[in-house]
C-alpha cells in the first residue's frame, strides 16, 4: 500500500505527478512549488510546527487512490473545494463525500488510515490546511476551553472519535482563498503571506462555525468563479483610483458585470460596500503616508482623494481613533527618539 505522510511534500528532491519544481519560490524547508507549461500546479508550504498548507490545481487523466494513515496525534484536514469532487474512506465506519464547492473540515484520531478517490476531472482545484489541534491553537493565541462546542472539537487536545463538518463555500472563504491562488510574492515574503491569509481562513471558519451548529445559509446572490474573478479585477481598479474613484457604473463596465450584481456581490465577498471598502482604502494610504514623514496632514488628505480637510479629518478619526495632526506629531517625536539614541561616529 502507498502511504502518503503529508508533513513531507514540502521536500523539494520529491516529485510530484510529473510536475516540475519552480525553484526559488520558497526557501529551502518553508514550502515547494511544482508547475508544468500547461499551468498545472502543486503547492505546499509549512506555516508551523505541524501547520501545513498545500495548492492544487491539476487535470487528472485516471482515477486514482491517495492513502494516509495518522500516526503520531490526531490531525485536523480543512479542505476548500472549488473543482473536482470524490469521497473518504475513514476507517471502516466513516465513508465522507467531498463534493465541488464546499469546505470540508475533519478530525482524524490517532492511527485513523484514510483513502481518497480522486476521480479523473477535467479539473481538480483545491486547497487544504493540515495541522494539529496545538497548531491551530498555536497559530491563532487561542485557548480550546474558551470555544464554543461547535468550534472547540478542532482545538481539544483529546477528542475521542472522528468528526467532520461540511459546509458550503461561501464568498468569506472564497476571497482569501482566491487571493492565495493569484499571490505572485516569493521567498519569505511568500510564506509570510501564505499564512497570514490561512490565519484569516481559520479564524473566519471558526467564527462561522461559533455562530450556529447549522451550515450558514447561502448568500442570495449567487456568484460564479467568474463573477469572483471580476469583483477582485474591481478590487484592483479601485486600489489604483483612491485619487478619483470611479462611480459604481463605470466601475461595473469596465469589469463587465451590472451595477446590482457588483454591488451586492462585492458586499457578500468582502464584506463592505464598495463605496466602504473605496473610504477605508483611501484612508489606510493617507495614514501610511502620515507614518512614513513624507507629507503633512493636508498633503495626505489630498493625496487620498480628500478635497476638503475637515470631512479628512473627521473620517481619519472615526477610522483609527485619532486625530490625523495627532499621528503626525506622534510619528515626528518618535523620529526625534529614535535620531537621539542613535551613537555619532
Amino acid at each position: 500500500m502507498a502511504v502518503t505522510d503529508y508533513r513531507t511534500l514540502i521536500d523539494s528532491s520529491r516529485t510530484y505527478n510529473g510536475l516540475t519544481w519552480n525553484e526559488g519560490v520558497y526557501a529551502a524547508g518553508d514550502g515547494v512549488q511544482f508547475r508544468s507549461a500547461d499551468g498545472a500546479f502543486h503547492e505546499a508550504v509549512r506555516l508551523s510546527d505541524r501547520a501545513y498548507l498545500f495548492l492544487t490545481e491539476v487535470s487528472p487523466a485516471r482515477d486514482s487512490c491517495d492513502t494516509q494513515v495518522v500516526e503520531d496525534s490526531d490531525w485536523l484536514h480543512v479542505q476548500f473545494r472549488f473543482k473536482g469532487s470524490g469521497f473518504e474512506q475513514v476507517g471502516a465506519r466513516h465513508l465522507i463525500e467531498t463534493p465541488e464547492r464546499s469546505c470540508i473540515v475533519s478530525r482524524y484520531p490517532q492511527g485513523s488510515v484514510i483513502e481518497r478517490e480522486i476521480p479523473r476531472a477535467e479539473t481538480w482545484k483545491y486547497a487544504c490546511l493540515y495541522l494539529c489541534p496545538t497548531a491551530l491553537t498555536s497559530l491563532l493565541d487561542i485557548d480550546a476551553s474558551m470555544l464554543p462546542e461547535t468550534s472547540n472539537w478542532m482545538a481539544l487536545q483529546r477528542y475521542p472519535e472522528f468528526r467532520c463538518n461540511t459546509l458550503p463555500l461561501f464568498p468569506a472563504l472564497i476571497a482569501p482563498l482566491s487571493d492565495i491562488f493569484a499571490c505572485t510574492f516569493r521567498g519569505q515574503m511568500r510564506r509570510a503571506y501564505m499564512r497570514a491569509k490561512s490565519l484569516e481562513i481559520l479564524a473566519t471558519l471558526l467564527h462561522t462555525l461559533d455562530q450556529a451548529s447549522e451550515p450558514p445559509k447561502e448568500n442570495a446572490i449567487k456568484l460564479s468563479s467568474a463573477d469572483l474573478t471580476k469583483l477582485a479585477q474591481a478590487r484592483s481598479i479601485m486600489a489604483e483610483h483612491l485619487v478619483d474613484p470611479l462611480s459604481l457604473a463605470e466601475l461595473a463596465r469596465r469589469v463587465g458585470l451590472n451595477r446590482t450584481k457588483l454591488a451586492m456581490g462585492f458586499k457578500a465577498t468582502y464584506g463592505d460596500s464598495v463605496q466602504a471598502y473605496w473610504r477605508d482604502a483611501r484612508l489606510v494610504r493617507a495614514k501610511e503616508l502620515l507614518q512614513s514623514g513624507a507629507m503633512e496632514v493636508t498633503e495626505a488628505a489630498f493625496s487620498a482623494g480628500y478635497s476638503e480637510l475637515s470631512s479628512f479629518t473627521r473620517a481619519f478619526t472615526r477610522k483609527f481613533g485619532i486625530l490625523p495632526k495627532t499621528l503626525k506629531r506622534k510619528v515626528g517625536i518618535d523620529a526625534g527618539r529614535r535620531r537621539d539614541r542613535t551613537p555619532s561616529l
